[in-house]
């Protein structure tokens, strides 16, 4: 059934039909292209190239390099924190009598555990001064973690500077083995944090 005929007599016409056009609408020949403007949609403008073409991995790629760098900041920064935990374990048991300690626990709370030890007294002092140390390294693995050079760099020297402790005493090449192992995922972090910066 054509749009333009009418209803039938016992019904209404379908709301999906085009309504009929006027008469005066219907062309019956071709205008000629001069005659004036064209009714009907507007074209859409031709969008214009863009000067590159973006690689559709390269976002892919680059998150993953991110991710990849994030992962290594924030495992260097994590060395503070076992460095800070494990001197904890070594001093309690210092002062608690044990003999036995970790080998990636600071030197200077050794060094002052020990005194103590050995001078019999003083336990509040180095109490005070292990928390001082262990604390701030814990803070310079906060520092790290939330990817400050500056607790990188600090952190790294404090605990190269530490490491010169253990030379001269029994076994120093195992202390100083694990204190540049440590040292080397602290730069990694450091250079992941680098480059995220």
């Amino acid at each position: 059934m054509d749009s333009s005929q009418t209803p039938p007599a016992g019904g209404a016409a379908s709301p999906f039909r085009r309504p009929p056009r006027p008469a005066a609408a219907r062309p019956s020949a071709p205008a000629p292209a001069s005659v004036g403007p064209a009714f009907g949609p507007i074209p859409a403008e031709p969008s214009p190239a863009p000067a590159f073409r973006a690689n559709p991995l390269g976002s892919l790629v680059d998150a993953t390099a991110a991710a990849g760098l994030e992962r290594r900041r924030r495992s260097g920064a994590l060395w503070f924190y076992w460095i800070a935990g494990l001197s904890l374990v070594n001093s309690v048991a210092a002062l608690l009598g044990q003999s036995w300690r970790f080998i990636l626990g600071l030197g200077i709370t050794r060094l002052a555990d020990s005194l103590a030890a050995h001078s019999g007294h003083g336990y509040a002092v180095v109490a005070v001064v292990d928390a001082a140390v262990i604390g701030g390294f814990a803070l310079l693995g906060r520092f790290a973690a939330r990817g400050r050079l500056w607790a990188f760099v600090a952190g790294a020297v404090f605990y190269a500077l530490d490491g010169l402790l253990f030379i001269g005493k029994a076994d120093w090449w195992i202390a100083i083995g694990f204190h540049l192992f440590v040292l080397v995922m602290i730069a990694r972090g450091f250079d992941a944090a680098r480059r995220l910066a």
